[in-house]
């Protein structure tokens, strides 16, 4: 028997890289092959990949990632089918393959299926039915071990509900491991994983207003990691901003001056890269949507916003014919041009005309007399939008 298990792992690697195969019919071969492998047996074959560190990488994470995605889609018909031993075996087995990992990004990927069975073991209740998991994440974050430290953190920025009903119990435990990790200055991986982990928990709980306010003050630090991540060509923690200004702006209220000034700095700073600039425009744009009346009371913002937004529709990359073509094509959505001009007419709608219109109108006399085509084609751009959007913005008056 013995003999066969080991064969039938076998062959489940070969399955696993022709899952990986170029050639589409061999690939959609081991794909249907897959799909009629019980679920159960998956599970058997998909750990025993990933604990094999003999195997190739390509299959390991290739396992990890087919794991989770089980977890995922089929939890209730795979897990509970399992014998008890089974499944105390699986969860040791993922925390232990964790602990001895040695390649990050393979440890990540482990730590998202750790995610994904931890969010699927809180019950109805909230209890959490893995608590061998919580000890994971409190040994791990305190380890001297860097690789432990990130993999307690992603664990907890995937699944910031893991304390289940305990969250309240653990508040305090939560915030100030939190903190530790934001200021640690050595790792910049420990510093840029907390930052999100906050955020993650932030927008988890946007609707418990005192957490948020008991919360407030781990903002600077998500903001620093903001900056310092940005400048190590990170915008994770930038998409995480952008994500709460969305979904909890008031969560920005008492630091809503710094948060705006760095979005506004990094915005105007031409040494980071095109999508960095226009997602921290996006914080700025994304609360003049969400949270108007916040925002009416930083003109000052507003003001040094609307020439960044005029920058970027200059920003033409010298193509002549943007301007003067009737339909995008999908790469001008990526380009400053078109978020320069989105960011304008959404800034305009969610603040209203009159507060906007004055001061664009500042800056086209300026525009006017550059010679420079770009500034043309934006003036052209705002003349367009005039006999669309003259309700709510008023470019043509």
């Amino acid at each position: 028997m013995a003999a066969t298990a080991e064969q039938e792992q076998q062959q489940f690697y070969l399955l696993l890289g022709n899952l990986l195969s170029p050639d589409n019919a061999v690939r959609k071969q081991a794909e249907e092959t897959y799909e009629n492998i019980p679920g159960q047996s998956k599970i058997t074959f998909l750990l025993q990949a990933i604990r094999n560190t003999a195997a190739a990488e390509e299959a390991r994470q290739m396992a990890a990632v087919l794991l989770r995605r089980l977890l995922s889609s089929a939890f209730e018909e795979v897990y509970p089918a399992l014998s008890p031993d089974d499944q105390t075996s699986i969860k040791s087995g993922l925390l232990l393959i964790i602990q001895l990992e040695t390649q990050s990004s393979m440890r990540k990927k482990i730590c998202d299926i750790v995610a994904e069975l931890a969010r699927n073991l809180i019950d109805e209740d909230g209890n959490n039915q893995w608590p061998e998991v919580l000890k994971f994440l409190f040994d791990s974050v305190s380890s001297q071990n860097v690789g432990l430290r990130e993999a307690a953190l992603h664990i907890f920025w995937n699944f910031p509900g893991i304390f289940g009903n305990q969250q309240q119990h653990y508040l305090e435990v939560i915030k100030r491991m939190l903190v530790q990790c934001m200021q640690d200055q050595e790792h910049p991986s420990i510093k840029t994983l907390s930052a999100r982990a906050a955020a993650a928990f932030v927008l988890a709980n946007e609707h418990n207003l005192p957490l948020l306010k008991h919360f407030a003050d781990l903002l600077p630090g998500i903001l620093q990691a903001v900056n310092d991540s940005c400048y190590q060509n990170d915008d994770s923690v930038l998409k995480s901003l952008v994500e709460i200004a969305d979904s909890v702006p008031k969560y920005l209220r008492p630091h809503l001056e710094p948060t705006l000034q760095l979005s506004l700095k990094l915005c105007a700073d031409a040494s980071l890269s095109n999508m960095q600039r226009q997602l921290a425009l996006e914080v700025i744009v994304t609360l003049s949507e969400t949270a108007a009346a916040m925002l009416r009371r930083h003109t000052n913002i507003v003001a040094q916003a609307i020439p960044q937004m005029l920058a970027m529709m200059v920003d033409l990359e010298e193509d002549e014919d943007w301007a003067n073509a009737d339909e995008l094509e999908d790469d001008d959505f990526d380009s400053n041009a078109v978020a320069g001009e989105s960011a304008l007419d959404r800034m305009a709608c969610g603040l209203g005309g009159k507060l906007v219109l004055p001061m664009i109108k500042e800056h086209i006399m300026q525009m006017l007399q550059n010679r420079n085509s770009g500034y043309f084609s934006c003036l052209h751009g705002l003349k367009l939008k005039s006999k669309k959007d003259c309700s709510h913005i008023g470019y043509g008056t």
